[in-house]
């Protein structure tokens, strides 16, 4: 065989090849959320921490802080928090069909859990004292994961005066005064993109004029 037919060759056993890693990562995609959705309770903020050891730590496809800045985006969009991260999480690893097996994978365990619940919910006695005492560990387990989620991220974002002068000015807003959270969002974004910039350029304007003293 010359090298010409070995080249092509080659070439030719590479396509599979690409073509199984692509595969690879949309099966791998549509299992992770899949499995996020059947086994963690508490919605869209629940999943965040779960989905970024499993992207960014585990798998090294997203930054490390990458969900949380795409948090703010996907709030003030329409949609639900799980759908629109997972959405956003596989198309930056696949592209279009990396967000379509996301997708099916985020809401496949929900459709067919919540299928089976409106079947026979029906029959259920919604006064039954083992229902309700059920309701409440699921009602008090969701608040401990989304106290877990504001933790963590609490820790990456607050490092300064403003971010604690936003999130804690927010969150007295949404309680005290009932504001939209999608405003309050479109309004610290806004701070935040007039405070930072406005800091940086003084800042670099500090060192010229100290290095041009000396």
């Amino acid at each position: 065989m010359d090298d010409g037919e070995m080249t092509e060759g080659a070439a030719s056993g590479a396509a599979p090849a690409a073509e199984l890693s692509r595969l690879g990562k949309l099966w791998t995609l549509f299992f992770v959320f899949a499995k996020i959705a059947t086994f963690v309770i508490g919605g869209g903020y629940a999943i965040l921490p779960v989905a970024e050891r499993e992207f960014a730590e585990k798998r090294g496809w997203i930054k490390d802080e990458e969900l949380l800045d795409m948090l703010a985006i996907v709030q003030t969009v329409p949609g639900i928090i799980a759908g629109n991260t997972a959405i956003y999480i596989g198309y930056r690893v696949a592209g279009f069909w990396g967000a379509l097996c996301s997708l099916i994978g985020i809401a496949l365990p929900s459709v067919v859990i919540i299928t089976l619940i409106a079947a026979f919910f029906s029959r259920t006695p919604m006064d039954n004292v083992w229902l309700q005492g059920a309701f409440i560990g699921v009602r008090a387990a969701i608040c401990g994961l989304m106290l877990a989620t504001a933790w963590k991220m609490w820790g990456k974002v607050m490092d300064g005066v403003v971010p604690y002068l936003l999130g804690l000015g927010g969150a007295a807003g949404i309680v005290m005064f009932s504001w939209n959270p999608a405003l309050v969002i479109v309004a610290a974004a806004l701070v935040g993109a007039a405070y930072y910039p406005a800091c940086w350029y003084w800042t670099a304007r500090r060192r010229a004029a100290g290095n041009g003293g000396e």
